[in-house]
């Protein structure tokens, strides 16, 4: 429990003495689920508490707590729906110029990550195809990945969210280059690197020059002159958002309501939250950055490739695991 408190205050990073508590009771896989569970939550209280999203009638919540078993057969149900249902076409891409001049990315944590970080050999069966997946998805095993290579099953379904959100082309209906302001401002109040880093090559590829990425490192940024006034409002809620203070800010939130309508503000709310979920779990483990090469060489486009998000879907269904996890929950 005070590992959770210091992953939702985002001061675990420094806490090598509860982190290795933890440890002591715990696997590494266990570890990583931990914390996982950690920013789950921390991105469900930024998006629900930002929207304000009120509680369902008790009958309705009796419903869903009916049991805190879920049944994979639904969850794989659901995947088989979204890939039967798969769209023709989804929101056209960006039509961005990427900047010119790409400059340094921001260092990782030295330290280095608190659990090992996997690849195709050292990881279980279920690991290893996740990693596989996942490579093919993104063009790269990029460090997070590794990392999430030890939780396997909860990693499979995290990914593809993210990349939705993260990438152009495959669901998202904001402009590239005003969703790389949002994540990065979102990171940036979080200070962290490992997703200031992969966000600072991807906003290069979505257009964002470099006066802007320096601006919206500042604290000034939500006013700076580097952005349009759509953008401003944006880049405050962001700030808003992060820390979780979105919910008493009725003058944020009416300015990002000037310029974006109902569906563009919940999207921009939900990529604020589950871009804060990253950062609490990144910084809490700190996951290392890789070489700025290697970094700057998976954001060549800010263009996502939809085919490639419904060929790993189709793989984690194909496959779908005879068992998961038996859940030892002690004595009652």
């Amino acid at each position: 429990m005070l590992w959770a408190e210091h992953v939702a205050k985002d001061t675990a990073r420094n806490r090598d003495d509860i982190a290795e508590e933890v440890k002591r009771h715990f696997s590494n896989a266990e570890f990583v689920e931990l914390t996982a569970v950690c920013g789950l939550f921390g991105q469900s209280n930024r998006f629900q508490d930002s929207m304000r999203l009120p509680i369902e009638e008790r009958h309705e919540v009796d419903k869903i707590r009916a049991s805190v078993r879920a049944d994979p057969a639904r969850l794989k149900a659901y995947l088989g729906g979204i890939l039967q249902h798969w769209p023709r076409e989804f929101p056209k891409a960006s039509a961005v110029k990427p900047a010119a001049r790409a400059g340094a990315l921001p260092a990782g944590d030295a330290r280095g990550c608190r659990v090992p970080l996997l690849d195709a050999s050292t990881a279980g069966a279920d690991g290893a195809r996740f990693i596989i997946a996942a490579d093919a998805m993104l063009g790269a095993t990029t460090n997070a990945v590794r990392m999430w290579a030890h939780t396997p099953h909860v990693a499979k379904m995290f990914l593809p969210f993210y990349f939705a959100f993260e990438r152009d082309g495959a669901g998202s209906s904001l402009p590239a280059p005003l969703r790389l302001m949002i994540l990065l401002k979102t990171h940036h109040m979080h200070r962290a690197n490992y997703m200031i880093a992969h966000h600072t090559a991807l906003g290069r590829a979505a257009g964002l020059s470099e006066t802007q990425l320096a601006a919206l490192s500042r604290s000034d940024a939500a006013t700076s002159a580097e952005f349009a006034p759509h953008e401003r409002a944006a880049i405050a809620w962001a700030a808003q958002v992060a820390p979780n203070f979105a919910k008493r800010d009725e003058v944020a939130f009416n300015e990002l309501k000037k310029y974006f309508n109902d569906a563009e503000a919940v999207e921009i709310t939900a990529l604020c939250a589950v871009s804060s979920n990253a950062d609490l779990i990144y910084n809490a483990l700190r996951v290392p950055v890789e070489p700025a090469a290697e970094v700057a060489a998976l954001y060549s486009a800010v263009a996502a490739d939809p085919a490639r998000l419904k060929r790993y879907l189709e793989q984690v269904v194909t496959d779908w695991p005879r068992e998961f996890p038996k859940i030892d929950v002690g004595p009652l």
